[in-house]
């Protein structure tokens, strides 16, 4: 396995990814599908020192991503905290990915000065929510019944790590 930052040469594999966590309407409120027009800021952000997106590698092929993303942008008392996110492909969950994803996005947030991140985690999301546990991240917050996916409501919990 290599963890490296984004190239241009995989944002179709990384919206690949997204796209398959959208179609199976449990892990992101996202509910349309993803294309490179309608992303191409989010890269452009991405490619920011700041605010990276790296992915892993098995094989030479992509298998997950992670981002540190700016948190409320344009309010600057925010500026020591970011927001995680991270999609893995099917064939890699629980195998050890997003244990290794996030160590490196953790490491390297440390390294850009951030003093918080915040992961966004739907309550149903077991899986993400032991490997926010696993580093240390505690529930923040919780707000109730906001998501609402093809008529099933869930809540959508804030976990923060102190760095």
């Amino acid at each position: 396995m290599n963890i490296r930052l984004v190239e241009e040469k995989d944002y179709q594999r990384v919206l690949d990814i997204l796209n398959d966590a959208i179609e199976k309407r449990i892990y992101t409120a996202q509910l349309t599908k993803a294309t490179m027009e309608g992303r191409k800021s989010w890269f452009i952000h991405h490619a920011h020192p700041k605010h990276p997106m790296f992915v892993i590698e098995a094989e030479g092929e992509v298998m997950g991503w992670i981002t540190l993303t700016e948190y409320r942008a344009g309010r600057e008392g925010f500026r020591y905290t970011s927001e995680i996110s991270y999609y893995i492909d099917p064939r890699a969950q629980g195998k050890g990915y997003g244990t290794i994803m996030m160590g490196h996005a953790i490491e390297a947030a440390r390294e850009l000065g951030y003093k918080n991140l915040i992961a966004v985690i739907f309550d149903t999301n077991i899986a993400s929510k032991k490997l926010a546990q696993k580093f240390g991240f505690e529930l923040w917050g919780r707000l109730p019944g906001v998501v609402d996916i093809d008529g099933k409501v869930v809540d959508c919990d804030y976990w923060g790590l102190k760095l």
